[in-house]
C-alpha cells in the first residue's frame, strides 16, 4: 500500500533498489476544459500531464515519438500509476518533474512527480513503464540499436538517487 506521507518511497519499495536517473522538470498550465465546476482538476489528467512531461524529456534526449516512428518502434505503456496528493485547480501552474529511471532491461520506466508552481505544494507523485515492440505489436527483447547509442551518449547525464 502506498503510504500518504511518502509515496515516492512506497514506489521504491515496489519497484527495488533506487536507480540512477535524467531529470526533466517542465511547465504546464491547468487549462479549463481540464477542471470540473469546483475548478478541480479531473483526475484523469494527471496521465496527460505525465505525457507532457515524458514528451519533454523525450525531445531532449532525442526519444520523443517521432524517433520511434522513425525507427519502425512502438512504445506502449504498460503500467501507469498515480497517487493524488492534493487537488490541482484552475488556474494553477503545474511543475512536472519526469525522470527516467536507469535499467538494464529493455524498457522505459519513468517517476513523476506535480507540484504547483506557486507554492511547490507536492499535489500527486506517478510511475510509468513503457516497452519495444514492432508496428504489429511482437515484444522486442533487447534494447533497439538507436537506443543503445542514445544510452552511451547519456553516460556523464545519469545521476544517483
Amino acid at each position: 500500500m502506498t503510504s500518504p506521507d511518502n509515496p515516492a518511497r512506497s514506489r521504491a519499495i515496489r519497484r527495488g533498489a533506487p536507480r540512477a536517473f535524467i531529470e526533466d522538470r517542465t511547465a504546464v498550465l491547468v487549462r479549463f476544459n481540464e477542471v470540473d465546476a469546483l475548478h478541480i482538476v479531473w483526475h484523469g489528467h494527471y496521465v496527460n500531464y505525465f505525457e507532457e512531461g515524458r514528451r519533454a524529456l523525450g525531445r531532449r534526449l532525442g526519444i520523443d515519438y517521432p524517433a520511434f516512428i522513425e525507427q519502425r518502434i512502438a512504445i506502449p505503456v504498460i503500467h501507469v500509476e498515480v497517487d493524488f496528493l492534493a487537488p490541482a485547480k484552475l488556474p494553477d501552474t503545474l511543475a512536472v518533474t519526469t525522470r527516467l529511471l536507469k535499467s538494464e532491461s529493455a524498457r522505459l520506466d519513468f517517476d513523476y512527480e506535480i507540484r504547483r508552481a506557486a507554492d511547490g505544494a507536492l499535489l500527486a507523485t506517478g510511475s510509468t513503464s513503457q516497452v519495444f515492440t514492432t508496428p504489429a505489436g511482437e515484444l522486442i527483447l533487447n534494447w533497439p540499436p538507436f537506443m543503445l547509442e542514445r544510452l552511451k551518449s547519456w553516460e556523464s547525464l545519469w545521476k544517483l538517487p
